[in-house]
């Protein structure tokens, strides 16, 4: 028996344990795991892009762990972990963000950007996880900061996603710092915030 088969029966039995709720949750990483593999097993050209392909691909949720977090004033109430989100009824795995009562979440990637890369991008959904209950007077704003500098900010009153896809400085062959930033804007109140499938891309 191969180790590969091995490792595949190890899985297998433990799988076995796991609740109704846990296979559910599995069986959504499992395709999102097969969707990142499309990613590099297909190189892309963005119709924005003629004459450019994807030569690097960082998965904000495969660094995840690599990632620091922090609250700018107190982070009572700040909650920042991985997992599926429904926004509007559509799953998809994420980064939950929810901003604490007092003061701004941060959560920051230090990045080093190939040589190689010409042209970056970060690719990626904002939303609200069903459920919450917004009103016109409560929203949450999503930011995007390089090396410090603003770069992206969008403001959500409801449920649902929104795609994005903004360009960064290239910065190649540099280190970058990246920050994901959710604000409550002094009500965090059902501010379940979620960034969807966030990857930044380098083109060439």
């Amino acid at each position: 028996m191969t180790h590969h088969q091995d490792e595949i029966d190890a899985i297998t039995r433990r799988i076995a344990d796991l609740s109704e709720e846990s296979l559910m949750q599995l069986s959504q990483y499992i395709s999102y795991l097969k969707w990142q593999e499309e990613q590099w097993h297909s190189p892309q050209v963005w119709e924005e892009d003629a004459g450019f392909e994807t030569v690097w691909l960082y998965d904000l949720i495969e660094h995840f762990h690599e990632a620091r977090q922090a609250a700018t004033i107190d982070p009572a109430g700040m909650e920042i972990k991985l997992g599926p989100a429904s926004c509007g009824g559509v799953v998809r795995q994420a980064i939950w963000q929810h901003p604490p009562a007092r003061g701004v979440s941060v959560l920051e990637y230090e990045i080093e950007v190939p040589a190689e890369v010409d042209l970056l991008k970060l690719r990626f959904a904002a939303g609200v996880r069903d459920g919450a209950l917004l009103t016109p007077d409560n929203q949450v704003a999503f930011r995007v900061r390089v090396n410090s500098l603003p770069l992206w900010s969008h403001l959500k009153g409801e449920t649902g996603w929104d795609t994005f896809t903004i360009e960064l400085p290239s910065l190649a062959g540099q280190s970058m710092v990246l920050q994901l930033i959710t604000d409550p804007l002094g009500n965090s109140r059902w501010n379940w915030a979620v960034w969807g499938e966030p990857q930044l891309i380098g083109l060439a």
